[in-house]
Protein backbone atom coordinates (compact mmCIF):
# COMPACT_ATOMS: atom_id res chain seq x y z
CA UNK A 1 0.00 0.00 0.00
CA UNK A 2 2.74 2.45 0.88
CA UNK A 3 4.47 1.48 -2.53
CA UNK A 4 1.54 3.23 -4.64
CA UNK A 5 1.47 6.25 -1.99
CA UNK A 6 4.69 6.66 -3.32
CA UNK A 7 4.01 6.12 -7.10
CA UNK A 8 1.08 8.12 -6.89
CA UNK A 9 2.41 10.95 -4.53
CA UNK A 10 5.73 10.33 -7.18
CA UNK A 11 3.09 10.79 -10.80
CA UNK A 12 1.64 13.93 -9.01
CA UNK A 13 4.55 15.52 -8.22
CA UNK A 14 5.81 14.93 -12.15
CA UNK A 15 2.60 16.01 -13.55
CA UNK A 16 2.89 19.34 -11.36
CA UNK A 17 6.21 19.82 -12.04
CA UNK A 18 5.41 19.64 -16.34
CA UNK A 19 2.38 21.79 -15.94
CA UNK A 20 4.77 24.35 -13.99
CA UNK A 21 7.25 24.39 -16.92
CA UNK A 22 4.55 24.89 -19.52
CA UNK A 23 2.70 27.41 -17.56
CA UNK A 24 6.37 29.22 -17.77
CA UNK A 25 6.37 28.66 -20.91
CA UNK A 26 3.04 30.08 -21.61
CA UNK A 27 4.03 33.32 -19.70
CA UNK A 28 7.37 33.85 -21.71
CA UNK A 29 5.70 33.88 -25.09
CA UNK A 30 2.69 35.40 -24.02
CA UNK A 31 5.72 38.03 -23.20
CA UNK A 32 6.99 37.62 -26.36
CA UNK A 33 3.95 38.70 -27.91
CA UNK A 34 3.22 34.99 -29.40
CA UNK A 35 0.42 33.66 -29.43
CA UNK A 36 -0.55 29.27 -28.29
CA UNK A 37 -1.13 28.47 -31.90
CA UNK A 38 1.91 30.25 -33.14
CA UNK A 39 3.82 28.41 -30.59
CA UNK A 40 2.23 25.47 -31.53
CA UNK A 41 3.00 25.74 -35.45
CA UNK A 42 6.34 26.51 -34.59
CA UNK A 43 6.64 23.17 -32.92
CA UNK A 44 5.47 21.01 -35.95
CA UNK A 45 7.76 23.34 -38.44
CA UNK A 46 10.66 22.47 -36.37
CA UNK A 47 9.54 19.12 -35.86
CA UNK A 48 9.02 18.82 -39.86
CA UNK A 49 12.65 20.81 -40.33
CA UNK A 50 14.33 18.35 -38.00
CA UNK A 51 12.56 15.47 -39.32
CA UNK A 52 13.14 16.11 -43.39
CA UNK A 53 16.69 17.26 -44.42
CA UNK A 54 15.56 18.32 -47.88
CA UNK A 55 14.56 21.42 -45.80
CA UNK A 56 17.50 22.16 -45.41
CA UNK A 57 18.41 22.96 -49.19
CA UNK A 58 14.90 23.69 -50.70
CA UNK A 59 12.98 26.43 -48.54
CA UNK A 60 9.88 26.79 -50.74
CA UNK A 61 8.40 26.14 -54.46
CA UNK A 62 5.26 27.60 -56.48
CA UNK A 63 3.90 26.98 -59.58
CA UNK A 64 2.99 30.25 -61.50
CA UNK A 65 1.39 28.80 -64.31
CA UNK A 66 -0.13 25.21 -65.48
CA UNK A 67 2.72 24.19 -67.43
CA UNK A 68 5.41 26.06 -66.37
CA UNK A 69 7.03 25.09 -62.41
CA UNK A 70 9.18 27.98 -60.95
CA UNK A 71 11.22 27.58 -58.24
CA UNK A 72 13.16 29.62 -55.88
CA UNK A 73 15.95 28.14 -53.69
CA UNK A 74 17.36 29.53 -50.71
CA UNK A 75 21.01 28.22 -50.04
CA UNK A 76 22.02 29.93 -46.62
CA UNK A 77 20.23 32.74 -46.98
CA UNK A 78 20.89 33.51 -50.65
CA UNK A 79 17.89 33.71 -53.27
CA UNK A 80 18.63 31.78 -56.63
CA UNK A 81 15.73 32.83 -58.82
CA UNK A 82 16.40 32.67 -62.95
CA UNK A 83 14.29 35.76 -63.24
CA UNK A 84 16.77 37.82 -61.25
CA UNK A 85 19.14 39.70 -63.54
CA UNK A 86 21.47 42.62 -63.55
CA UNK A 87 20.02 46.05 -64.34
CA UNK A 88 20.77 47.23 -67.81
CA UNK A 89 22.93 44.31 -68.13
CA UNK A 90 21.86 43.90 -72.31
CA UNK A 91 24.00 47.47 -73.01
CA UNK A 92 27.31 48.68 -71.04
CA UNK A 93 29.16 52.26 -71.66
CA UNK A 94 31.64 50.41 -73.88
CA UNK A 95 28.72 48.98 -76.44
CA UNK A 96 27.12 52.14 -76.76
CA UNK A 97 30.05 54.30 -77.51
CA UNK A 98 30.78 51.90 -79.70
CA UNK A 99 27.19 52.25 -82.06
CA UNK A 100 27.70 56.26 -82.02
CA UNK A 101 31.72 57.18 -82.20
CA UNK A 102 32.03 55.88 -85.98
CA UNK A 103 29.08 58.45 -86.45
CA UNK A 104 30.66 61.44 -84.50
CA UNK A 105 33.17 63.80 -86.97
CA UNK A 106 35.73 66.63 -86.46
CA UNK A 107 35.32 69.60 -87.63
CA UNK A 108 37.84 72.12 -88.44
CA UNK A 109 38.13 75.00 -90.51
CA UNK A 110 40.81 77.84 -91.85
CA UNK A 111 39.68 80.71 -90.06
CA UNK A 112 37.57 81.19 -86.63
CA UNK A 113 36.51 84.54 -85.65
CA UNK A 114 35.25 84.35 -82.14
CA UNK A 115 32.47 87.07 -80.86
CA UNK A 116 33.68 86.57 -77.25
CA UNK A 117 31.45 85.21 -75.12
CA UNK A 118 31.27 86.58 -71.81
CA UNK A 119 32.67 84.20 -68.99
CA UNK A 120 30.09 83.46 -65.70
CA UNK A 121 27.34 83.15 -67.87
CA UNK A 122 25.44 80.74 -69.66
CA UNK A 123 26.73 80.65 -73.70
CA UNK A 124 27.67 78.36 -76.46
CA UNK A 125 31.17 76.28 -75.82
CA UNK A 126 32.89 78.24 -78.50
CA UNK A 127 36.20 77.33 -79.95
CA UNK A 128 39.01 79.05 -78.91
CA UNK A 129 41.08 80.58 -82.19
CA UNK A 130 44.33 78.28 -81.63
CA UNK A 131 41.69 75.07 -81.55
CA UNK A 132 42.39 74.91 -85.42
CA UNK A 133 46.18 74.01 -84.62
CA UNK A 134 45.22 71.21 -82.67
CA UNK A 135 42.65 69.30 -85.24
CA UNK A 136 39.48 70.50 -85.09
CA UNK A 137 36.98 73.59 -83.90
CA UNK A 138 33.74 70.98 -82.91
CA UNK A 139 31.94 68.35 -83.32
CA UNK A 140 29.07 67.08 -85.84
CA UNK A 141 27.26 63.78 -86.51
CA UNK A 142 26.40 62.05 -89.52
CA UNK A 143 22.46 61.58 -90.37
CA UNK A 144 22.77 60.41 -93.49
CA UNK A 145 25.26 58.18 -95.19
CA UNK A 146 25.67 60.24 -98.12
CA UNK A 147 27.35 63.01 -96.34
CA UNK A 148 25.02 64.92 -94.65
CA UNK A 149 26.31 66.04 -91.32
CA UNK A 150 24.20 68.13 -88.23
CA UNK A 151 26.57 70.53 -86.48
CA UNK A 152 25.62 73.84 -84.48
CA UNK A 153 25.22 76.68 -86.36
CA UNK A 154 26.79 79.41 -84.12
CA UNK A 155 30.53 76.84 -84.68
CA UNK A 156 30.21 77.16 -88.41
CA UNK A 157 28.88 80.61 -88.81
CA UNK A 158 31.80 82.79 -88.62
CA UNK A 159 34.15 79.56 -89.67
CA UNK A 160 35.76 80.43 -93.47
CA UNK A 161 36.75 77.11 -95.60
CA UNK A 162 34.91 74.34 -93.35
CA UNK A 163 36.09 70.76 -93.55
CA UNK A 164 34.57 67.78 -91.96
CA UNK A 165 36.89 64.67 -90.67
CA UNK A 166 35.19 61.49 -90.60
CA UNK A 167 36.09 58.89 -87.77
CA UNK A 168 37.55 55.23 -88.72
CA UNK A 169 38.87 55.86 -91.79
CA UNK A 170 42.18 57.10 -92.88
CA UNK A 171 42.49 60.70 -91.87
CA UNK A 172 41.17 63.45 -94.67
CA UNK A 173 39.79 66.56 -94.74
CA UNK A 174 36.68 66.93 -96.72
CA UNK A 175 35.66 70.37 -98.17
CA UNK A 176 31.98 70.89 -96.63
CA UNK A 177 29.53 73.52 -97.79
CA UNK A 178 26.10 74.54 -95.73
CA UNK A 179 23.08 73.33 -97.13
CA UNK A 180 20.89 74.82 -94.03
CA UNK A 181 20.77 76.62 -91.07
CA UNK A 182 17.92 77.10 -88.48
CA UNK A 183 19.28 80.25 -86.16
CA UNK A 184 16.63 79.66 -83.79
CA UNK A 185 17.93 76.20 -82.91
CA UNK A 186 21.43 77.02 -82.99
CA UNK A 187 21.34 73.89 -85.71
CA UNK A 188 23.29 73.72 -89.16
CA UNK A 189 23.57 70.90 -92.04
CA UNK A 190 26.74 70.67 -93.47
CA UNK A 191 27.26 68.62 -97.02
CA UNK A 192 30.47 66.44 -97.93
CA UNK A 193 31.50 64.60 -100.96
CA UNK A 194 32.64 61.50 -99.76
CA UNK A 195 33.93 58.81 -102.06
CA UNK A 196 32.42 55.75 -99.44
CA UNK A 197 28.99 55.86 -97.59
CA UNK A 198 29.40 56.97 -93.77
CA UNK A 199 28.36 55.50 -90.62
CA UNK A 200 25.14 57.70 -89.27
CA UNK A 201 24.00 57.96 -85.84
CA UNK A 202 20.36 55.95 -85.21
CA UNK A 203 18.79 59.08 -83.61
CA UNK A 204 16.57 57.89 -80.70
CA UNK A 205 13.41 59.38 -78.78
CA UNK A 206 14.62 62.84 -76.62
CA UNK A 207 11.31 62.49 -74.98
CA UNK A 208 11.51 59.80 -73.28
CA UNK A 209 14.20 60.28 -71.15
CA UNK A 210 14.28 60.90 -67.26
CA UNK A 211 15.90 62.55 -65.22
CA UNK A 212 18.74 60.94 -63.80
CA UNK A 213 19.08 58.43 -66.80
CA UNK A 214 22.49 57.81 -68.12
CA UNK A 215 24.26 59.19 -71.17
CA UNK A 216 27.01 59.88 -72.51
CA UNK A 217 28.77 62.50 -74.35
CA UNK A 218 30.85 62.11 -77.73
CA UNK A 219 32.54 64.47 -79.04
CA UNK A 220 36.08 66.99 -80.19
CA UNK A 221 37.00 68.64 -76.97
CA UNK A 222 39.85 70.25 -77.42
CA UNK A 223 40.55 68.72 -81.23
CA UNK A 224 40.65 65.39 -78.97
CA UNK A 225 39.12 63.38 -81.60
CA UNK A 226 35.92 60.79 -80.63
CA UNK A 227 36.61 61.78 -76.83
CA UNK A 228 33.73 59.71 -74.49
CA UNK A 229 32.30 61.43 -71.09
CA UNK A 230 29.43 60.04 -69.11
CA UNK A 231 26.90 61.60 -66.59
CA UNK A 232 23.47 61.71 -65.79
CA UNK A 233 20.17 63.64 -66.91
CA UNK A 234 20.01 66.90 -64.26
CA UNK A 235 17.33 68.25 -65.89
CA UNK A 236 15.05 67.66 -69.43
CA UNK A 237 13.50 71.05 -69.90
CA UNK A 238 15.74 73.88 -69.02
CA UNK A 239 14.56 76.89 -70.74
CA UNK A 240 18.00 79.17 -71.43
CA UNK A 241 18.65 82.87 -72.52
CA UNK A 242 21.89 82.42 -74.65
CA UNK A 243 23.47 85.82 -76.81
CA UNK A 244 19.45 87.34 -76.69
CA UNK A 245 17.89 84.53 -78.00
CA UNK A 246 15.72 81.97 -75.41
CA UNK A 247 16.36 78.05 -75.97
CA UNK A 248 13.75 75.91 -74.66
CA UNK A 249 13.49 72.62 -72.99
CA UNK A 250 17.39 71.76 -72.92
CA UNK A 251 18.70 68.81 -71.67
CA UNK A 252 20.87 69.73 -68.19
CA UNK A 253 23.30 66.81 -67.64
CA UNK A 254 26.59 66.58 -65.99
CA UNK A 255 28.55 64.95 -68.69
CA UNK A 256 31.54 66.81 -69.12
CA UNK A 257 31.32 68.86 -72.37
CA UNK A 258 33.67 71.17 -73.64
CA UNK A 259 35.20 73.71 -75.83
CA UNK A 260 35.16 71.88 -79.33
CA UNK A 261 32.18 69.47 -77.98
CA UNK A 262 29.71 71.53 -79.56
CA UNK A 263 27.56 68.89 -82.25
CA UNK A 264 28.87 66.15 -80.88
CA UNK A 265 26.32 63.86 -79.71
CA UNK A 266 24.18 63.06 -76.18
CA UNK A 267 23.66 59.30 -75.81
CA UNK A 268 21.35 56.80 -73.96
CA UNK A 269 22.57 53.54 -72.76
CA UNK A 270 20.75 52.25 -76.55
CA UNK A 271 23.48 53.82 -78.33
CA UNK A 272 20.76 56.20 -79.65
CA UNK A 273 21.39 60.17 -80.25
CA UNK A 274 18.96 62.17 -78.09
CA UNK A 275 20.59 65.68 -78.13
CA UNK A 276 23.42 67.72 -79.77
CA UNK A 277 25.95 68.71 -77.18
CA UNK A 278 25.64 72.84 -77.41
CA UNK A 279 26.32 74.83 -74.24
CA UNK A 280 28.08 74.96 -70.80
CA UNK A 281 28.02 76.91 -67.40
CA UNK A 282 31.27 78.12 -66.22
CA UNK A 283 32.83 80.40 -65.00
CA UNK A 284 36.02 79.97 -66.29
CA UNK A 285 34.61 78.88 -69.95
CA UNK A 286 35.49 75.69 -69.52
CA UNK A 287 33.65 72.69 -67.85
CA UNK A 288 32.14 73.37 -64.64
CA UNK A 289 29.63 70.66 -63.91
CA UNK A 290 26.78 71.85 -65.74
CA UNK A 291 26.40 71.18 -69.74
CA UNK A 292 23.38 71.24 -72.02
CA UNK A 293 22.48 69.79 -75.38
CA UNK A 294 19.64 70.52 -77.64
CA UNK A 295 16.78 67.46 -77.71
CA UNK A 296 17.34 65.43 -80.85
CA UNK A 297 13.40 65.60 -81.49
CA UNK A 298 13.75 69.29 -81.92
CA UNK A 299 16.55 68.75 -84.32
CA UNK A 300 14.24 65.74 -86.54
CA UNK A 301 11.87 68.89 -88.50
CA UNK A 302 15.13 70.53 -89.73
CA UNK A 303 16.43 66.99 -90.97
CA UNK A 304 13.05 65.76 -92.52
CA UNK A 305 12.51 69.17 -94.09
CA UNK A 306 16.06 69.72 -95.64
CA UNK A 307 16.88 65.89 -96.28
CA UNK A 308 13.56 64.84 -97.33
CA UNK A 309 14.07 61.47 -95.63
CA UNK A 310 10.69 60.82 -93.74
CA UNK A 311 12.10 58.65 -90.64
CA UNK A 312 13.09 61.77 -89.28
Amino acid sequence: MDRVKDFIASYLTGFLSILLVLNVIIIFFSMMGITWQQFLQFTSNMTTLISDSSHYILHDSHQTGTDDLHVIRRVSGVVADPNIKLVCSDETFAQAAAKVRPGVVSITCDVFRSDGNSVGATSFDDPAPNLSILGGIGSGIIVEKSGYILTCYHMVATATNIYVIPFGYEEKKYKAKITAIDETLNLAILKINCPYPLKEVCLGDSGMIEIADLVLAIGNPFGLEQSVTHGVISDSQRDLMIKGRIYRDMIQTDAPINKGSSGGALVNMSGEVIGINMAIYSSTGVYNGISFALPINQAKQLLAKNLNISTF
